[in-house]
Formats: structure tokens, C-alpha cells, sequence
């Protein structure tokens, strides 16, 4: 048990660990998008519908293990509506979050997207301290109590930007700070800031290669950049590889199937100071888009 209070430790009190951990960490952010940006409703134009497995730092005693789900369509030519799900717990800890999400479209002549997103919801916190109730010591406070429980609203902003070959984003997916003191007994939740970007380049009528990044910051830790490069094979096979500063190297596959089902896997090798004590993350993911009926203007298959 003594992994799972220093792993609790690193993940609430470090600064670095913090931003790493208050919001859910994903490999496969480009499929997840909503998540990290409100705004990215109904930017697939098709009734999506996602479900996302993640389990990090396998074979540490605490590790952080997360399961999300997220459901988002366009509602007519202008609007867009969303909703995920998401239970991440990590050591002592768990967080429940649910949250809907708006967006605004605007379409341009080009052919591109801006879409305005705004999302609300709650987040449930809770500690169990009697998993460690073997090395507790009843007269430290952090520690006094077996269980403890908040529920706090937030809300989010985003904008979403894109085109056939490229998009580029920012959110802050929690504009509310919260004093977990209650909870986690060592930590504040702060703001999250997300910069992300991608294109789409054609190397032959059957080969495209995709960059991207994903840019994390939050207050009083440093930044974190996911930097990524994706090849697709005949508009049915993702596989790529990318590095994630100052944490890990990232490998990832998504094949796309028939009528709008698609299936990926990710696999982290840890580079961090945690690497000797973990056998790597995994990620698994299964999405679903469902044509609309009314036919649209939009590219298929889907890069982003």
C-alpha cells in the first residue's frame, strides 16, 4: 500500500503531477475531442457516439484507470448538442463528472467550420481513505476521516476551427477554480487551458499523413505538448506515433469499419521518473457514427 500514498501524493500535491491528473489524461484525444472542447459538437456531422477506456501507469498499486463515454450530433444546420460522461479514479480517489454541451456553427465559403462551444455540469468528488487504512494514523488530519464526498457545478468555453485538411481549437473545459480541501485534503482544482491543431497532408491516393498537437497548461505547473504524427491507409487505418513531454512515448491504431464503426487502441511506454514502477498505459476505444439523413456538404471519411 505504501505505492498507493506515494502515487496519491505525486498526483495531489506535486504541481507538475496535478495538472497532469485534475483533468483525465487521453492519448486518443483527436477521437475524443469533446472532452477537452465543448465546441466540438457536431463537428464529425453525424450523430456520434464514443466510448473510452483508459488505464494508465498499468501494474502501479493506485494507478489512475478512466472510463468515458460522450454522445454529440448537429441539431439542423446552425447548432450543436453534446453530452459525456466520465469516471476517473486515481489512487484513493474517484471523480464522476457529467456535462452537456452547446455549439454555435457558423459556415464559411470555404468550405470551413467556426463553432462556438459552451458546456455545464457537475463533478463529484470522493475519498476513500480506508484503502489505506493500513499505515493511516488517526492523529493526522489529512487522514481523520474514512470517506469524503463534494459535488461541485462548473462550466466551460471553446472554439473549434476547421476545414477538409485542417482545425485548430482552445477551451478551458472549467472556468471554475474549487477548493477540494474537503476531498483530496492537498489540493486545489484549477483552471485547465487546451491548445490543439492538426493537418491533413495526401502522399498518394491512398496514403495521408496527419500531424497534430495538443498543447496543456494550467497554473503553477509547466506547460504539456502532445505532439503526434498519424499515417491513414486507404481511408480505413490510423497508425501512428507521437511523445508526450516529459511523460511518455505514445503508439496508436484505429481501424475504421463498416457503416461508421471504428475501433482504436493505444499503447504510452512511460519516460517519467515513474517509468521503473509501471508497465505502460493502455487506451481502447470504440466509436460509432450514424449517418444523418438529410445529405450534407462535408467531407467523408472524417480526419479529425
Amino acid at each position: 500500500m505504501r505505492s498507493l500514498v506515494i502515487l496519491t501524493f505525486l498526483l495531489f500535491a506535486a504541481p507538475a503531477a496535478v495538472f497532469a491528473q485534475q483533468d483525465a489524461q487521453y492519448t486518443q484525444y483527436i477521437f475524443n475531442g469533446l472532452v477537452i472542447n465543448p465546441a466540438y459538437a457536431g463537428s464529425r456531422e453525424s450523430l456520434s457516439v464514443l466510448a473510452l477506456y483508459r488505464y494508465q501507469w498499468a501494474g502501479l498499486d493506485g494507478a489512475p484507470k478512466t472510463l468515458s463515454a460522450s454522445i454529440h450530433s448537429p441539431i439542423g444546420d446552425k447548432n450543436a448538442l453534446g453530452l459525456y460522461i466520465e469516471n476517473d479514479m486515481v489512487g484513493v480517489h474517484n471523480r464522476f463528472s457529467a456535462y452537456a454541451s452547446y455549439a454555435y456553427r457558423l459556415q464559411f465559403n470555404n468550405n470551413a467550420r467556426l463553432q462556438l462551444g459552451l458546456t455545464a455540469g457537475l463533478l463529484s468528488y470522493r475519498s476513500d481513505w480506508t484503502k489505506i487504512e493500513d499505515i493511516q494514523d488517526p492523529t493526522d488530519p489529512n487522514f481523520s476521516n474514512v470517506e469524503d464526498s463534494k459535488l461541485l457545478p462548473n462550466f466551460g468555453l471553446g472554439a473549434y476551427y476547421y476545414s477538409d485538411r485542417y482545425y485548430i481549437g482552445f477551451s478551458v473545459p472549467h472556468l471554475l477554480k474549487s477548493d477540494l480541501d474537503d476531498v483530496s485534503k492537498l489540493s486545489k482544482y484549477s483552471q485547465h487551458y487546451f491548445l490543439s491543431g492538426g493537418y491533413v497532408f495526401d502522399l498518394s491516393p491512398s496514403l495521408r499523413l496527419k500531424p497534430s498537437f495538443l498543447l496543456k497548461t494550467v497554473a503553477a505547473s509547466p506547460p504539456q505538448a502532445d505532439l503526434n504524427l498519424n499515417l491513414l491507409i486507404k481511408d480505413m487505418v490510423w497508425v501512428g506515433m507521437g511523445y508526450r513531454t516529459g511523460d511518455a512515448l505514445v503508439f496508436l491504431a484505429e481501424y475504421h469499419m463498416a457503416k461508421g464503426l471504428r475501433i482504436g487502441y493505444s499503447y504510452d511506454f512511460s519516460v517519467s521518473k515513474l517509468s521503473p514502477y509501471n508497465n505502460g498505459s493502455h487506451e481502447i476505444m470504440i466509436g460509432w457514427d450514424v449517418a444523418r439523413s438529410k445529405p450534407e456538404k462535408v467531407l467523408s471519411p472524417r480526419f479529425f
